[in-house]
């Protein structure tokens, strides 16, 4: 007759299940690691970092390693040879990747672009773009980055130049701009938050125009002018990554907004003032997107004809439909 087994050896193989179950829920509760690549400087870091520190990612199943990159180019680089998961960067450029063949898709926007502004001298005379025809104007962006697309799209359309064409557009880092306007080797710059603040606020600089407001006032639009975005395998392989990614990333932009206290570090850095660091903040809090849905995604098509007829046949010829997704919105 076979012996039945005692009570021991059941406990045993309840305790060995128990255990085996737990390990499995362990390991099935780990969350994904993200790599997020972003530009140095880039004020995404504020929104970034309180998503790690106050442990947004962790709630929504990922675990968030932010890494930055010295330039636009090696930031992109990064995105399309996918040695980061997700990255910023200007919507065009995004399109234009995917319509040049790399697999990279925006899921979410971020920036407005309320903080891109052409800065100058304080004792400068300029009034509008309409002033900066046949001057040296240098940008951050790159000959190709969204940024400098806008200007060349504004100064085009509705001032009647184009000073690529003319040879006055220069390209240098973001924290060489405002020391290459002082020397005047450059009568005035495109620059972003927190570099444009800083200048506004404590430097000898003062802000020309702003060129999400020069748009909204040509066009009558909103401009969009940062997304977040991902590969093609990071998507199949990680969508609910993705949608814990946005839902995130929407929290640590809500506490941003309820906490003041979080630009302190980067005002601290900047050598801002309490007026100072109240011009970041409100800059800042102005320019996040939180709006992502298909007729926002259409919208955009209108900037990228623009777009197309200032850079020439080759940029934005087309806006592939895979180069943009609402998949990983809440739901």
């Amino acid at each position: 007759m076979k012996k039945s087994p005692g009570i021991r050896q059941v406990l045993a193989l309840c305790a060995l299940t128990a255990l085996t179950i737990t390990a499995g829920a362990v390991r099935a509760a780990e969350p994904v690691k993200v790599k997020l690549g972003d530009l140095a400087q880039a004020l995404n870091s504020i929104a970034s970092n309180v998503m790690i520190q106050q442990g947004f990612d962790k709630k929504h199943g990922i675990a968030v390693e932010y890494s930055t990159y010295p330039t636009l180019d090696g930031l992109f680089t990064a995105i399309r040879g996918k040695q980061v998961d997700v990255g910023f960067g200007g919507w065009t450029a995004f399109a234009q990747f995917r319509s040049k063949g790399f697999p990279v898709t925006m899921f979410y926007p971020v920036g407005r672009g309320v903080s891109l502004d052409i800065i100058a001298p304080k004792g400068s005379t300029f009034k509008s773009l309409a002033d900066l025809k046949g001057k040296k104007v240098g940008s951050y962006a790159g000959a190709a980055g969204t940024a400098t697309v806008l200007f060349r799209v504004l100064t085009s359309r509705y001032y009647g130049y184009d000073p690529a064409k003319t040879n006055d557009m220069q390209y240098a880092g973001p924290g060489l701009l405002p020391s290459l306007v002082e020397k005047n080797e450059i009568a005035a710059a495109l620059l972003f938050d927190p570099l444009a603040a800083k200048a506004i606020a404590s430097g000898p600089f003062r802000s020309v125009v702003n060129l999400a407001d020069v748009y909204k006032e040509k066009v009558g639009d909103d401009f969009l002018w940062i997304g977040v975005a991902t590969n093609d395998d990071y998507i199949a392989q990680q969508p609910a990554a993705l949608s814990g990614f946005v839902r995130a990333w929407i929290e640590s932009v809500a506490y941003v907004r309820t906490h003041p206290e979080v630009f302190e570090p980067t005002a601290k850095a900047l050598g801002l003032d309490a007026a100072g660091t109240k011009i970041l903040r409100d800059r800042v809090l102005a320019d996040y997107a939180t709006t992502w849905n298909d007729a926002t995604i259409k919208s955009l098509s209108t900037f990228a004809k623009m777009a197309n007829e200032v850079m020439g046949g080759g940029f934005l010829d087309d806006v592939p439909a895979a180069a943009f997704t609402t998949r990983f919105n809440p739901r």
